[in-house]
């Protein structure tokens, strides 16, 4: 059973780092599961309680990197309170309607949509849709860095 555990740890971190490179899957959270299963198959004795911690909060930096980043480029562009609201909603209806490809997309729509619905001009409400589209792929690139730092703490812990 052990060895089937460690195998299902493998296969997790490696599902979840081919998601983080494809929006397929959530990659950051599921290369956490992996290193998840790892810490408690092994009893913590490779990799410490203190470091599943901090590769728990590198983990939950990547989900509000994933919905923040979006609405953060929005205020950054200058889009309205309406605007910003669009980037969050659409961040979640992204998601839930055209899945993790929602997470790229939706932002960047949503504050297009918003911002033409409180009557802007269609190239400020573009601008404002174009500033969203980058923040969110700086953030998919913030996560591949996250992804980095926790595949290098993880090896280091069990090698040290």
């Amino acid at each position: 059973m052990t060895i089937f555990l460690y195998v299902l740890s493998a296969i997790a971190i490696f599902a979840g780092l081919i998601g983080i490179f494809l929006p397929i899957v959530p990659g950051i959270p599921v290369v956490f599961i992996g290193m998840l299963i790892a810490a408690f198959v092994s009893k913590f004795s490779f990799i410490s309680s203190t470091t599943i911690v901090v590769l728990g909060v590198l983990a939950t930096l990547s989900l509000l990197s994933d919905y923040l980043s979006g609405t953060i480029g929005a205020k950054y562009s200058g889009a309205g309170i309406l605007g910003i609201v669009g980037a969050i909603a659409g961040a979640v209806f992204g998601v839930s309607i055209m899945g993790p490809v929602g997470l790229i997309l939706g932002p960047a729509l949503g504050v297009f949509i918003f911002e033409m619905l409180s009557r802007k001009p269609i190239k400020k409400s573009a601008r404002s849709a174009s500033f969203t589209l980058f923040s969110t792929l700086a953030g998919i690139i913030f996560n591949i860095l996250l992804a980095l730092t926790m595949i290098i703490i993880f090896i280091s812990a069990i090698f040290t």
